[in-house]
């Protein structure tokens, strides 16, 4: 299988420089999206996919997001080779994976040992994240890859929201590699309204998570067209 580089310049987060300078234009009929309980929308009524559905009324949305997923998790499923039939048929891959990878971290090791332990974390991460783009691209040549980054969904009077912002910048840099776009979702963190729980959005939420998506999009150069038939269908 092909190797990344894994140089220092990769986890400064992803390049839209060669999307640009394409302006290619994408037509969206299969979406899947990976990852954990905020890709499948844990609480709410579809997340992020009810978005997707009204931008792109024509496509079928393959959520395979799983409550709990941490990148490993992810891994170990994608080389058990039963998504990829829905990979191979995907215009467009959105994932959001990594929250649960840092509070196992926590729960395993509380504060202070996360804290030690945290690089080690991130390689491991990053490790998981460019093999999970590896596969995705081995795959499908043409897929269009986004990925969510983290964002802080803890109110500002919590003791360690200061710390809990730098530790996330600094984890947010293991996402991304040339050719994949990162969806930036820390705003999301501004606003204390979106909220399900201390981790989750409700469908507030899930729209501004959306509407970040489709500017993120529209920001480097990319067309994408609605499909006019209203016959998606959202898997689960």
């Amino acid at each position: 299988m092909k190797k990344f580089n894994r140089s220092g310049a990769l986890f400064r987060g992803a390049s839209f420089s060669s999307i640009k300078q394409h302006n290619k234009q994408f037509h969206i009929k299969n979406i899947v999206i990976l990852g954990d309980s905020v890709a499948y929308g844990y609480g709410t009524k579809g997340g992020i996919s009810k978005y997707l559905k009204e931008t792109f009324p024509g496509s079928t949305i393959a959520n395979l997001g799983i409550n709990g997923l941490t990148s490993n998790g992810l891994v170990d499923r994608l080389r058990t080779e039963s998504w990829d039939r829905t990979l191979k048929e995907a215009d467009l891959v959105l994932l959001n994976i990594g929250g649960n990878d840092l509070l196992r971290g926590f729960r395993n090791h509380g504060t202070k040992g996360m804290v030690r332990q945290f690089t080690q974390l991130k390689k491991a991460y990053r490790k998981n994240l460019l093999e999970t783009y590896e596969h995705i691209r081995n795959l499908n040549g043409d897929v269009l890859i986004v990925q969510n980054n983290l964002y802080n969904s803890m109110k500002k009077e919590f003791q360690y929201f200061g710390f809990t912002n730098l530790l996330l910048r600094t984890w947010n840099t293991a996402i991304g590699e040339k050719g994949v776009i990162v969806s930036r979702t820390e705003i999301m963190g501004k606003n204390p309204t979106i909220w399900l729980d201390a981790i989750h959005p409700n469908d507030e939420g899930y729209k501004l998570m959306h509407e970040i998506l489709m500017k993120t999009l529209s920001a480097t150069g990319i067309v994408l067209p609605s499909v006019e038939k209203p016959t998606e269908q959202i898997r689960h």
